[in-house]
């Protein structure tokens, strides 16, 4: 006899059945002859047979007995991907994620992530994956290793891994993604993240071919990737990033533009597929059943509402279950609820928010007047009072617990001391703000809106040091522009981490690239330079790790940027989401470019707060 699996939801009709009959017999008792399912413990009266012994002769009696009949646990769900659920969650059919996102401009994380960041997670999968405690654990690499000096990685593809239209996924689609990364005539906005990979400035420069790009096939199932420099010890931590993702060549090799402007013409590697793209309503995604990858989701499908005005009026009426990223005024709401307060999480991000100043030209040119700058804002006061006690005062470019993290080290180089202050701008030739004529020194700082903290900074240097400044408000499109042309004397920018690797947060961003400085800033050391040469191709983990810290000591010290804050995630879930571990320093937190999407789940109340969304 064929077995046959009860669901959970034909296991509720069963139950509803019994319970029905039990209601009409509750008069009568009721022979049990077998095993009954049961939603829930019950008491069952029952005619039993019993032989007895009376005066040495068996004798046939009847009896009516009470019997405890325990309730039946129902079968655990099991997901399309054969994930076992826990015995808490919702069934299958009501696991679907809810959340938030802008409208994308097409689908090809590969080529823009934040124009095509819905996909993260969902249709794309990267080489490999950080886990929560922010460690590299497999993901369409099965396994990865150096060559000599780490002059090149090998990356060995899962086995049988395929795209979502059950093409094969191999080493050709990873050649073929390294060439489209750069590809001129794309002109990929993030390429230059991808520049310690060999030949992928030059070709995005149009200088070399595309067959001398770094990507090579050793076999169907192994890729080669090259570094740029004699050794590359960061091109694990770069293929772990969110938008390291294959790009298949069946597909985009025609039309490498537009082959994912559509949810019909998007191909992906990840464990959905996306079924559905409204423009301005939403995107919905359903299991890709090609997947056979180790990080398998709970949902049943997932529901993108598109263009969101109020997230957090949404969250409140459960119309999203997460929401990340509130300002001061929601967080004041969540601080004086308790029902909310209560579901606060937060972690210290690898983020940092700075003024860059333009030290090519005058007055900023003068190190002394930097470092007066720098030595003249009370950063506590406006991390605790202004940012509600959000952030935390930044005194080095990499964030607390960042590899080569420094920052108490450092304090002195920039920390509030207003005597200092003061007597270092005496010491550039500006005494009381002023020039040797008499003339009040003036500058500018350049941001695309207004902003309360680049106010506060003006209060600061004009109340502390007698610096008149001014605000120049530009659009976004112009400043992005005017940063990349070095045109802005002081800008205000904030840069959140790629991949876990000092070479990410210094070489990309510090590092000169020509007289001009480096791609963003105005600053140009020939020995900070050198020290992060010297760390780009150190093997020793130690050792390389100590060649970033003096170069961001210099860098510190230099006053190149005055550091501001180092930001805190704040987020708020419904209890209904859970699943989520805790990490090695005890924080259950949901970061965006880790696990936690694969490991969250919803239980089995989420449908008593919210009808479950279907296509």
């Amino acid at each position: 006899m064929q077995e046959q699996r009860m669901s959970r939801r034909n296991f509720v009709k069963v139950a509803a059945l019994t319970g029905a009959g039990a209601v009409l017999a509750a008069c009568q008792p009721e022979v049990v002859k077998e095993t009954v399912v049961v939603e829930k413990e019950k008491v069952v009266t029952q005619v039993v047979q019993e032989t007895v012994i009376v005066e040495g002769e068996s004798k046939e009696v009847t009896k009516v007995v009470e019997k405890v009949i325990t309730a039946t646990p129902p079968p655990l769900e099991v997901t399309a991907h054969g994930r076992v659920l826990p015995a808490d969650a919702a069934a299958y059919a009501d696991q679907v994620w809810i959340e938030g996102h802008a409208e994308n401009r097409h689908l090809d994380v590969a080529r823009d992530i934040y124009q095509a960041n819905s996909q993260l997670h969902k249709t794309t999968e990267p080489m490999l994956r950080r886990n929560q405690d922010q460690e590299i654990v497999p993901a369409v690499a099965e396994s990865w290793a150096p060559g000599p000096k780490a002059a090149y990685w090998d990356f060995v593809i899962r086995k049988d891994c395929k795209w979502s239209d059950g093409t094969p996924l191999t080493a050709d689609d990873w050649v073929f993604t390294g060439r489209h990364l750069c590809n001129p005539e794309l002109d990929t906005p993030w390429v230059w993240f991808y520049y310690p990979i060999k030949g992928i400035k030059a070709r995005k420069n149009n200088q070399i071919s595309e067959k001398q790009v770094g990507f090579e096939k050793v076999d169907d199932r192994t890729v080669r990737i090259y570094g740029e420099k004699a050794s590359a010890p960061e091109i694990p931590n770069l293929m772990a990033y969110q938008a390291a993702v294959p790009v298949p060549k069946h597909k985009a090799e025609a039309d490498p533009a537009h082959w994912a402007d559509s949810a019909e013409g998007m191909v992906g590697n990840g464990p959905f597929r996306l079924v559905e793209w409204t423009h301005n309503v939403r995107y919905w995604w359903e299991p890709n059943e090609y997947y056979n990858g180790i990080h398998t989701p709970a949902w049943s499908a997932v529901y993108g509402v598109i263009g969101m005005s109020d997230p957090w009026r949404a969250f409140q009426n459960y119309e999203i279950y997460l929401h990340s990223g509130f300002g001061a005024d929601v967080m004041r709401e969540i601080r004086t609820d308790p029902k909310l307060n209560a579901m606060l999480h937060w972690y210290a991000n690898f983020n940092t928010c700075y003024l860059a100043l333009d030290t090519f030209n005058e007055p900023l040119s003068n190190k002394k007047l930097r470092q007066a700058l720098a030595h003249a804002i009370d950063k506590d006061t406006l991390s605790m009072t202004l940012n509600q006690g959000t952030t935390q005062s930044a005194y080095s470019m990499l964030p607390p617990g960042f590899p080569a993290f420094r920052g108490p080290e450092l304090q002195k180089y920039q920390n509030f001391d207003l005597e200092l202050a003061k007597s270092l701008l005496a010491e550039a030739g500006y005494p009381e703000g002023k020039d040797a004529n008499g003339n009040q020194v003036e500058l500018t700082i350049v941001h695309s809106g207004r902003y309360n903290a680049i106010e506060y900074v003006i209060q600061q240097w004009q109340d502390n040091l007698g610096i008149k400044v001014n605000y120049e408000v530009v659009e976004g499109g112009v400043w992005s522009t005017r940063r990349a042309q070095h045109t802005m004397q002081i800008w205000w920018g904030c840069y959140e981490y790629d991949y876990i690797d000092p070479s990410n947060m210094l070489t990309s961003l510090w590092r000169s690239v020509g007289p001009q400085g480096s791609p963003r800033h105005n600053y140009l050391n020939p020995e900070v330079d050198a020290l992060l040469d010297a760390a780009a191709v150190e093997q020793d983990a130690q050792t390389r790790l100590d060649l970033f810290s003096q170069a961001e000591e210099i860098l510190v010290e230099d006053v190149a940027a005055i550091f501001m804050w180092h930001n805190y995630i704040f987020q708020i879930w419904h209890d209904f989401v859970q699943g989520i571990p805790a990490d090695k320093n005890g924080n259950v937190v949901w970061r965006g470019l880790d696990i936690t999407f694969y490991q969250a789940y919803l239980r089995n109340d989420v449908t008593d707060y919210v009808k479950t969304p279907t296509r």
